[in-house]
């Protein structure tokens, strides 16, 4: 059963002192810390970005205006970032009752120096408000260092920090019902774990979801942790695969450009879904002639798309970037040489994602229903699958183990 709730906030605790880091705190906030080019924070940021929360507050504490200086009504994309301060270190718990009035109803919850390589849309529909205050997302342990979770269906019953029999771990992810914050006297120092989740445990209100689709977990808190972070930054693509869009997501009914044209083909956005949970890139590659013949505009494609990615959001998918090579030859504005590169089987669109998204190029998957596809896919050396009107891509991706 999928709730009814909508989680357009995300919260990122940064008010820690980052201790166990010693001088690299000195003058840096720990979630200020540079992970190769960019902050740690900025990894967490983007992510969230990506699955289109409306708003980021960074509650922040520790050398604050760092982050306001870099942060405060930033905006990305669509979403916009706030900064709110305690004038006081308060605690986890503490930071968030002192947020209150800012808080939505239900809210994403993150570590601003731990990062979960997740689907949040999957994550937050598992949430069920209904006999829940939080939802906890676990993961398997690697290291003793770390205490251990016990559930029974799905249900909390013992958060240690301590080296306890359980396989799992909190990740430090979360989505809240925020009304159970309301009980506790602002400007006071709370722990988030030890005073309002061992409460919530004792009251059978903390929903455990382990997370088995994730790449990466990477926890900052030591300096250990912070050069294994590093290195596996350096380094992380992810594997990609390659739509082509009519005929593959939706029935080819010719020249497609409007909502009441466009029908899903059979599966498709459990598909999609599957891939996304499984953290693979998802892209749009479409030629779209219809362009530039002048039958509809880039904008009609847009909005098309636009409302694609709605109808994904609602079932936990998404479309990470759409691509589209509106050649036609005898256009006034789409005729040139760039656009004609772009036109499958050439290889212009795929040099435009390469540019954009760090793509593992030796996991690369293309679904396509014509022969220009399979070209294509040939050309980038990526794994084909050629898509007819009864093929079924969910089986396909089962059976290819994709």
């Amino acid at each position: 059963m999928k709730n009814n709730i909508k989680v357009k906030q995300a919260i990122i605790l940064c008010g820690g002192l980052g201790t166990r880091l010693g001088n690299l705190t000195k003058n840096t906030p720990k979630p200020l810390l540079k992970i190769n080019k960019s902050t740690f924070i900025d990894h967490i940021i983007n992510h969230l970005v990506k699955y289109k929360f409306k708003k980021i507050i960074l509650l922040t504490g520790y050398k604050s205006n760092q982050f306001k200086k870099k942060y405060q009504l930033k905006k990305i994309k669509n979403t916009i970032i706030f900064c709110k301060s305690e004038k006081k270190l308060m605690g986890t718990g503490g930071a968030l009752v002192d947020a209150y009035r800012y808080l939505d109803n239900y809210f994403l919850l993150v570590n601003g120096d731990t990062f979960l390589d997740i689907n949040y849309f999957d994550f937050i529909q598992k949430f069920k408000p209904n006999n829940s205050k939080l939802l906890m997302a676990l993961i398997k342990k690697k290291n003793t260092k770390y205490g251990g979770v016990r559930f029974i269906k799905n249900r909390v019953v013992s958060l240690s920090k301590k080296n306890i029999n359980s396989k799992y771990i909190n990740s430090g992810l979360y989505i809240l019902d925020k009304s159970f914050l309301k009980t506790k006297e602002k400007k006071k120092y709370y722990s988030l774990e030890n005073d309002f989740i061992q409460d919530l445990i004792k009251k059978n209100k903390v929903q455990s979801d382990v997370r088995n689709d994730f790449n990466i977990f990477i926890d900052i808190g030591t300096k250990n942790d912070l050069r294994t972070a590093k290195k596996i930054m350096k380094d992380f693509k992810r594997p990609a695969v390659f739509l082509d869009r009519d005929g593959v997501i939706n029935e080819d009914l010719g020249y497609v450009h409007k909502i009441n044209q466009f029908v899903w083909r059979k599966d498709v956005i459990k598909s999609i879904k599957l891939l996304n949970d499984k953290n693979y890139f998802v892209f749009v590659i479409t030629n779209q002639s219809g362009i530039g013949r002048g039958y509809y505009s880039v904008s009609d494609v847009k909005k098309l798309h636009d409302w694609m990615n709605e109808t994904l959001y609602k079932n936990g998918a998404m479309i990470d970037d759409y691509f589209i090579a509106p050649y036609f030859k005898g256009s006034k504005n789409y005729s040139s040489n760039f656009h004609f590169n772009l036109r499958k089987p050439n290889t212009g669109m795929i040099k435009l994602i390469n540019k954009k998204w760090a793509i593992d190029k030796k996991k690369m998957y293309l679904f396509g229903d014509q022969e220009t596809d399979l070209q294509l896919g040939k050309k980038i050396l990526a794994k084909t699958f050629l898509i007819k009107k009864k093929t079924n891509i969910l089986k396909v991706i089962k059976k290819n183990k994709i």
